[in-house]
């Protein structure tokens, strides 16, 4: 049986894998919409905002989030952050002010955080596989 991950994307954003390859040499399935299934959640941008949200509501089905390059809350949505029960990674960029918005997320989340060297926001195909190796470890075929 396949681990499912659910892609949260922002709104206009293409809906592809972004490491078709890396996917492929795992046992999982990319889906962009969730089926209320056992699921890892991936969210990139302002669709981290969805993918926290199913974690948050769905404990007991979503076990693992990450969240990569999602910005930080306006002040007044930032008291309504619910922290989940997922285990957590954060990653972001190190360019464009990432660190801070990593630190603003982990001290509402926990979990932990990983900086991409030379990353601006759109790292989300070059950190797939990490991406992968969180939401589905041990998955990667030899």
């Amino acid at each position: 049986m396949s681990r499912r991950i659910v892609l949260c994307l922002p709104d206009g954003a293409p809906r592809v894998d972004p490491g078709a390859d890396e996917t492929a040499r795992r046992d999982v399935e990319v889906a962009f919409d969730w089926d209320e299934s056992p699921a890892g959640v991936v969210g990139w941008a302002e669709g981290g905002f969805a993918a926290l949200e199913l974690a948050s509501r769905h404990g007991g089905l979503v076990d693992r989030l990450v969240l990569v390059s999602t910005p930080p809350l306006e002040s007044e949505a930032a008291t309504a952050v619910t922290p989940c029960k997922a285990k957590t990674l954060l990653l972001y960029g190190m360019r464009e002010g990432g660190s801070a918005e990593a630190k603003w997320w982990k001290k509402r989340l926990g979990g932990r955080f990983e900086m991409v060297p030379d990353g601006g926001r759109d790292i989300l195909e070059r950190v797939w596989p990490r991406v992968l190796s969180h939401l589905a470890p041990g998955t990667l075929r030899k």
